[in-house]
C-alpha cells in the first residue's frame, strides 16, 4: 500500500504546475506542524522531533526558492515570515511547547489558501522563483 501512496505522490508532483507544488509543500509543513504537536503533546519525542524536522526542512525549501531580486516586498515579507515560522518550530522543540506551533499553521494556512488561488488561476508570482 506505501508503495501505491509513494506512487501517487511522485505523478502528483511530476504533473503539478510550480504553484501547485508550492501549495504541496505547505500542505507538508502544516501537517508535519499538527503531527509535531500531537507528539509533544503524547510525550512521544521521536515523533515531534521527526515531524519538526520535515516542516523545518520544507520550510527551509520554501525560503530557499523565494526571488528576492524580482520580488519585491512580497518575497521580503515571505522571508520574514518564514524566519519566524522556523524560530518558531525550534522553540517548540526546545520547550516542548505544542502551543508554539498554533501561529505558524495559522500563518501556513491563510498563505496557503492564497497560493491555492494562484493555482486555480494558473498564474505564478514573481516573488517565487520557479
Amino acid at each position: 500500500m506505501m508503495m501505491g501512496a509513494q506512487a501517487y505522490a511522485t505523478t502528483q508532483i511530476s504533473t503539478a504546475s510550480s504553484v501547485q507544488v508550492v501549495v504541496l509543500l505547505y500542505d507538508g509543513a502544516i501537517s508535519s506542524m499538527k503531527l509535531a504537536q500531537e507528539g509533544i503533546v503524547a510525550l512521544n519525542f521521536p515523533d515531534k522531533a521527526r515531524f519538526l524536522d520535515r516542516a523545518l526542512r520544507v520550510v527551509g525549501e520554501l525560503s530557499a526558492s523565494l526571488n528576492m531580486e524580482d520580488g519585491g516586498v512580497v518575497a521580503k515579507d515571505l522571508r520574514r515570515l518564514y524566519e519566524y515560522i522556523q524560530f518558531e518550530l525550534t522553540q517548540a522543540n526546545l520547550k516542548n511547547e505544542p502551543g508554539r506551533l498554533e501561529g505558524p499553521i495559522r500563518c501556513m494556512t491563510v498563505i496557503r489558501e492564497a497560493w491555492k488561488e494562484l493555482a486555480i488561476q494558473g498564474t505564478t508570482p514573481q516573488a517565487v522563483g520557479m
